[in-house]
């Protein structure tokens, strides 16, 4: 019995000699966060660093700040405006917009104390300036913001803004919100206006507000060749040729329109005059 102690004893100083050295070559390790409030379903794009010191196996992580949320596509989280006993709390999400695409973000779900007077703007993270702010959507608090990026460029210097028009201070953690993101940019597969072929283009607004619609042309090889700009009023039809902006070429289209995700019907024919064919190609949007 007692050669098993000493060689358990020995077994047992080894493994902590093995995990002291293994911490102390391990300098810094990744940490991410997926917070759970309401439900397992929400993913946080929290990410940072933490120093483990030599013979240490845990210690605590702190993440970065607000904003450090991203609301990409399908992006959706039930978050609430407590303030702690503090300040009011704000709420503010990063967002990626690709050149020549369209977005929206919507807050809705929201709890009675948080208000009619719910907040929600597309700012300038930098300055916290106000480039546009949300439209009430339904009967309730529900809030939406949809825009173009009608630019060449990636912008990633603005985000959405959400705070509390009533409760705001005396917020607690039972007044919630549901936020959600989408990029609302349709993709047409195939025009064609080479040889004797021509394609039209046919844009439907069916709802009850004005879209504005900016529709760009691709080459094969993905080079802008042509655009051309709509404005929509309700339940209103565009049907244009898109031989007067991209003549003797083919390729794709993609809309970019700020309307609300997939409130816009679209699609192309193309006519062949010899033949007294044509061929559909339905406007889709970015699935969820």
């Amino acid at each position: 019995m007692r050669l098993t102690r000493d060689v358990l004893g020995a077994v047992v100083l080894g493994l902590a000699a093995v995990g002291a050295a293994s911490a102390a070559n391990i300098n810094k390790a990744s940490a991410s966060s997926h917070r759970n409030e309401a439900k397992q379903t929400e993913h946080l794009s929290n990410s940072g660093s933490v120093t483990f010191a030599p013979g240490n196996l845990t210690d605590g992580v702190t993440l970065p700040t607000n904003p450090a949320l991203e609301l990409s596509h399908g992006y959706e989280l039930l978050q609430n405006l407590d303030a702690e006993g503090g300040p009011a709390d704000v709420d503010v999400y990063r967002i990626s917009q690709k050149p020549f695409s369209s977005y929206e973000a919507v807050v809705d779900a929201t709890s009675g104390d948080i208000g009619p007077t719910l907040q929600m703007d597309r700012i300038d993270i930098a300055s916290s300036t106000v480039i546009q702010s949300a439209q009430g959507t339904g009967v309730g608090f529900s809030r939406t913001i949809s825009w173009i990026n009608a630019t060449s460029n990636v912008v990633e210097t603005e985000g959405i803004r959400v705070q509390s028009g009533q409760c705001t201070t005396d917020c607690g953690p039972d007044d919630v919100y549901n936020i959600r993101g989408y990029e609302t940019t349709y993709s047409i597969p195939r025009f064609n206006n080479a040889g004797t072929q021509v394609t039209v283009l046919l844009l439907q607004n069916p709802n009850n507000y004005v879209i504005n619609a900016n529709v760009y042309f691709w080459n094969p090889a993905g080079a802008l060749v042509g655009q051309q700009t709509f404005v929509l009023q309700p339940k209103g039809l565009a049907v244009f040729n898109t031989a007067a902006v991209a003549p003797g070429v083919g390729g794709s289209v993609t809309i970019a329109h700020d309307g609300r995700y997939s409130d816009l019907a679209a699609k192309t024919v193309a006519l062949e005059p010899a033949t007294g064919f044509s061929f559909d190609s339905p406007a889709l949007p970015r699935l969820k």
